[in-house]
């Protein structure tokens, strides 16, 4: 049965990736502009091409072959790992991909981890207290910053923390001259990291977590709990946190492609050298095959995103076996 269920999620997941690579492709091909005209460019210094030499190397590249035999080609490329050179740098892309994707990992995942730490606590507090004022209090601040855009959260806690208190940097890996040690990078880290995890529907996930724990308080399997005798911390991470984070798993793994897509402003806003920022200087540069690659690259990262959100939500509740439902459990 769990065989069954990845195979299925593996066959769509695939489908996926190639309709996403064909669109994207389609869309770049189709874009203004020469390829060739723009490498002619970025050879000489910024000089305009000759129509002969435009010419000239638009059938080196073999873009005048249609359409499906260069997807097709492409694709072969890719499947290799060789998603061409870069038309500014002549680099391949492979390579600039291997200097900024593990970035943007690193922003994506510490985010995602201040993200469900911080939305399960706050979810629980909201859910658990008797206090009606702390419970107002946590819900209004939620709704605040979930009417807030997430890079005015960046900017504010760039203006907070390094403008006024001046406790953190305000971007990049380090500053010029400083080694990249572990502590360096922790510190010049945690804004970017901070921006992303609560700039993007983390009132969203929090009120999840308050829901989905709040409404099995008085559920009789938690009252039997209770009169069992149980400790009060079994009760609450069995019964209650475990089923309860089942509707926040749920938008989870369909909210992590919106951190990817969160990531590339934040990247921008902080200088943090990940493939968000690469994307957008690759877009006004018009690099297509870096700025395919990266698309590709982030839609394989969200479709596993979403597929480990579906095995997290059949592990959470017993009532999902792997059938294909996971993603409509909650429901």
């Amino acid at each position: 049965m769990i065989a069954r269920f990845l195979l299925r999620r593996a066959a769509t997941a695939l489908a996926v990736v190639a309709a996403l690579s064909a669109l994207c492709f389609v869309l770049l091909d189709v874009a203004p502009g020469s390829p060739a005209a723009s490498i002619l460019e970025a050879r000489s210094g910024g000089r305009p091409a000759t129509p002969a030499a435009v010419e000239r190397l638009e059938r080196e590249m073999g873009l005048h072959d249609p359409l499906p035999v260069r997807y097709g080609r492409w694709v072969a490329g890719a499947v290799r790992g060789d998603f061409g050179d870069s038309y500014g740098t002549g680099r391949p892309v492979r390579e600039v991909l291997a200097d900024t994707a593990p970035w943007t990992l690193l922003l994506t995942a510490a985010a995602v981890l201040l993200s469900v730490a911080g939305a399960i606590a706050v979810g629980l507090a909201a859910a658990l207290t008797r206090r009606a004022w702390l419970r107002r209090g946590i819900q209004t601040a939620l709704f605040a910053l979930g009417g807030m855009p997430g890079f005015v959260t960046a900017l504010l806690l760039m203006w907070i923390f390094s403008a006024w208190l001046r406790v953190l940097p305000s971007g990049g890996l380090n500053r010029p001259g400083e080694p990249l040690t572990a502590g360096v990078l922790a510190a010049h880290l945690v804004l970017p990291a901070l921006a992303l995890a609560f700039g993007h529907h983390f009132g969203t996930y929090a009120r999840l977590v308050e829901t989905g724990v709040g409404r099995l308080r008085s559920a009789p399997h938690v009252e039997n709990a209770r009169a069992r005798g149980l400790a009060r911390w079994t009760v609450t991470v069995r019964h209650l946190l475990r089923p309860g984070l089942v509707p926040f798993t749920a938008r989870l793994g369909v909210g992590v492609g919106g951190l990817i897509a969160g990531a590339y402003a934040t990247e921008m806003i902080f200088s943090w050298p990940g493939i968000g920022r690469q994307a957008v200087l690759a877009a006004r540069e018009q690099d297509y095959p870096v700025l395919t690659a990266v698309v590709l690259v982030t839609g394989v990262i969200v479709v596993l995103a979403n597929l480990l959100g579906d095995l997290a939500v059949a592990w959470l509740d017993p009532r999902v076996r792997l059938t294909g439902k996971a993603r409509h459990a909650h429901h």
